[in-house]
């Protein structure tokens, strides 16, 4: 059997049928009232976890429209999987009590998508009105009930040249981790291309200032890009999605199962400059569709540092600086030390099963790592007794700590 990363995902189609017409849809001409019976589902569910998945996710459409939401995730829960994401634009999230119910099943992670940060250009986008404040609401509800969240922006004519400020908007509301979307020019997407559509190097200015804010406050590496080659970040080229294999497997409402890494490839191609850049092996390229519409893109010339160096480069960048903000993990581990006992890192480990706060709380070493940047900074407190570490909180924790 091939052996399955600890971060592989095994994503799972409930649905193809959304409450929303999204006008950046890049889903094409599926069959929008397409079902999964949950038997289907049941059995993608059981054939990612014997093929060694250990993370699942569910999607559409909006998975959330699935009337089996629920039992899918309780199946999983009951199975094994430490890690169950949905991913769904929010808007019956508006239902506090289905909220709960999603909560209580075993959600660990909700990705919403957000068009805007603007009420009513998100509706219009979405085609759905009251779409952000039902959204917003959920988002709220899901983090109050200790659910991890994260945050989808859709780059498009209208939010581009306000990426940071939209990603401002959403850290106030608690969100900590953001997912930057170049769409795929298919679909909607590709008829609505005149108004909605912005080419990428129109995009390399506010996708810099948006990294440049995230290091700012401490979050640098809670910022990924997707759809954006590496050649549009510059100084950041390691934030690309897509440099790294995806490690994705998508089960459709049919079964059909498919290879993320190899559809993605699929519908990319090299341009003229690409064969000069160091990173000529491990990117695609641009989306086909994308040049369609923008033409060829000549990228600057090769990559001064190895993919390694600017790998190791990004992630120290807000390794020691003084955060504004603490990560999913920093937030889990507080959380579990809030009652003011000392744990050790056993019983870390094991409070952290009941919160889906943090990212990675599958081993000694994310606890590790995450106390002992934050004993640094002197938010924790850290000692070694009996061959093993205790933690506890700082008593003057609370006199510095300044999330919302």
């Amino acid at each position: 059997m091939k052996k399955i990363s600890p971060y592989a995902c095994y994503e799972v189609m409930l649905n193809y049928t959304c409450n929303a017409r999204c006008m950046f849809c890049s889903q094409g001409n599926f069959d929008k009232a397409r079902l999964a019976s949950f038997e289907q589902t049941a059995k993608s569910i059981y054939i990612a976890w014997q093929e060694g998945y250990r993370r699942i996710g569910f999607t559409g459409g909006d998975p959330l429209v699935s009337p089996d939401i629920i039992k899918a995730i309780s199946l999983a829960k009951k199975i094994g999987f430490p890690f169950i994401r949905v991913q769904t634009n929010g808007i019956r999230l508006g239902d506090r009590d289905f909220c709960k119910r999603l909560a209580a099943a075993g959600l660990t992670l909700c990705k919403l998508s957000f068009a805007s940060d603007m009420p009513e250009e998100h509706d219009r986008l979405m085609g759905h009105a009251g779409a952000f404040e039902q959204s917003v609401a959920g988002l709220k509800t899901l983090r109050a009930l200790k659910v991890r969240i994260s945050v989808n922006i859709l780059i498009t004519k209208y939010t581009y040249h306000r990426l940071a400020d939209i990603i401002r908007s959403f850290l106030a509301m608690g969100v900590r981790n953001f997912i930057i979307v170049y769409p795929l020019y298919v679909g909607a997407m590709f008829r609505n291309s005149s108004e909605l559509g912005i080419p990428l190097e129109d995009c390399t200015g506010p996708f810099a200032e948006a990294s440049r804010l995230m290091e700012e406050i401490g979050l640098g590496n809670e910022i990924l890009f997707l759809n954006v080659p590496a050649c549009f970040l510059k100084g950041r080229e390691s934030l690309s999605i897509g440099l790294n294999p995806f490690n994705t497997t998508v089960a459709d409402p049919d079964g059909r199962h498919t290879n993320l890494d190899d559809t993605s490839a699929a519908d990319r191609q090299k341009v003229p400059g690409c064969d000069k850049c160091r990173l000529k092996d491990k990117c695609s390229g641009l989306e086909r569709s994308y040049i369609k519409i923008f033409g060829d893109y000549v990228p600057p010339s090769g990559l001064k540092k190895p993919f390694s160096a600017l790998n190791e480069e990004s992630k120290s960048l807000s390794s020691n600086k003084k955060p504004v903000f603490f990560t999913e993990n920093e937030e889990c581990l507080f959380e579990i030390l809030k009652d003011g006992k000392e744990k050790s890192t056993a019983e870390v480990l094991e409070a952290a099963r009941h919160i889906a706060l943090c990212k990675d709380c599958t081993d000694g070493n994310s606890v590790m790592n995450t106390g002992s940047r934050l004993e640094g900074l002197g938010y924790i407190k850290r000692r070694f007794s009996g061959g093993k570490y205790y933690w506890s909180i700082n008593p003057c924790y609370k006199a510095k700590k300044n999330v919302i």
